[in-house]
């Protein structure tokens, strides 16, 4: 009965009539009956449900009363612990700042890099850096090969890059004697990493992962051979696109489709792409006009193509300008300009050289067709 009584006393809403309801329905049940029988029944239910009740309300009480005595303990033990917690805290903090302290002061020590702390509140994203920095210095000064990991994966080469180009200006600067064997690694490991980026810019410029270029290309814009990533893109984007016959038909078409690329990739868009059409107007456009006017032997066909040729050039400017690529009139006649300045040079006497040969041959048929034959005039007598 005990539990019967914690059951619906633990029911949510508790309703106090209804629990009495209950008990005088076990008694009455469904009968209208009200004799004293019954009614000493109910009373002997209730006397005894009170007597219950009150015995579940002793023994919660005491049950009451031991947790809070536990809940009292607990509480003066956690008191203590946060106490001893608050003080351990204290303590840390002051650890912190001391190391604090004693971080920035060693920042300021090291050699170029204490340049870049500016003051002692310098920003602990800094302090870090210079922290790391100063122990990949310490690994290039240790004897034998590298140790640290992004040294010697090539997928971390992007991490590798960022160390060396921070450490090759401190090694400029490095003493000589006891740090030449750390600079001359540190040179070493730069000039390794600078030729790797440009390979792989190389590799994902054949698969055309412009994404990928775009990063390296940002990467070693921190590197003295950032030339040499353009010069790479230049020579490789140039090498099977203008090789043909049509060269000048190509160049257009070749330089559209390069200048999103460039775009895409490059941070300095505008330069690279006048550096694209240099090398188009000084390699490539030359050696084509060398080629042409090479193979001709007669002076009138040699006028003939190298008129053709200017045309055909000057046109080619024209076009390059009005798709505005960044490159102005100027800069492209100064091109030409270079381009056949010794033809220009030597025009005149190359016209007046085919004028004379042209005289010689109308004159010579004129005589044929007179049947005259020129003779010699002999001078003196």
């Amino acid at each position: 009965m005990m539990q019967q009584y914690i059951k619906e006393m633990e029911q949510d809403p508790y309703d106090p009539d209804e629990f009495v309801e209950r008990l005088a329905y076990r008694v009455y049940g469904n009968s209208a009956d009200s004799d004293n029988a019954v009614v000493d029944d109910v009373q002997d239910t209730f006397v005894q449900a009170i007597k219950d009740l009150k015995f579940l309300q002793e023994r919660q009480k005491r049950k009451c009363e031991k947790l809070e005595q536990v809940c009292r303990e607990k509480e003066a033990l956690y008191s203590v612990q946060i106490q001893n917690l608050q003080e351990q805290n204290k303590t840390g903090i002051s650890i912190f700042q001391n190391l604090d302290e004693r971080i920035n002061y060693v920042a300021t020590k090291v050699i170029h890099v204490g340049d870049q702390l500016e003051s002692i509140n310098t920003p602990r994203s800094r302090a870090v850096q210079v922290h790391k920095l100063i122990g990949y210095l310490e690994e290039f000064m240790s004897a034998g090969p590298l140790s640290i990991d992004i040294f010697n994966d090539p997928t971390k080469i992007d991490d590798a890059a960022d160390v060396i180009q921070k450490l090759f200006p401190i090694a400029q600067e490095l003493p000589p004697g006891k740090f030449e064997e750390a600079k001359m690694k540190i040179i070493k490991k730069y000039d390794e990493i600078e030729r790797m980026l440009i390979e792989e810019f190389i590799k994902n410029h054949s698969r055309k992962n412009v994404v990928r270029m775009n990063e390296i290309a940002a990467i070693l814009t921190h590197f003295k051979g950032y030339s040499q990533c353009v010069d790479a893109f230049i020579e490789y984007s140039q090498a099977n696109s203008l090789s043909g016959k049509n060269l000048f038909a190509d160049i257009i078409p070749v330089c559209e489709n390069n200048l999103k690329i460039i775009e895409a990739v490059f941070t300095n868009p505008d330069q690279v792409m006048a550096k694209f059409i240099l090398n188009i107007y000084q390699l490539k456009l030359q050696n084509h006009i060398i080629t042409v006017l090479s193979e001709v032997k007669d002076t009138a066909n040699y006028l003939e193509k190298l008129s053709q040729l200017y045309k055909q050039t000057s046109i080619l400017s024209k076009n390059l300008s009005r798709l505005n690529m960044g490159n102005d009139d100027m800069f492209l006649n100064k091109m030409q300009k270079n381009i056949f300045h010794k033809y220009l040079d030597s025009y005149f006497i190359s016209e007046l050289k085919n004028l004379k040969e042209k005289c010689l041959i109308i004159l010579q048929r004129f005589y044929e067709s007179k049947g005259h034959q020129k003779k010699q005039i002999q001078a003196g007598g």
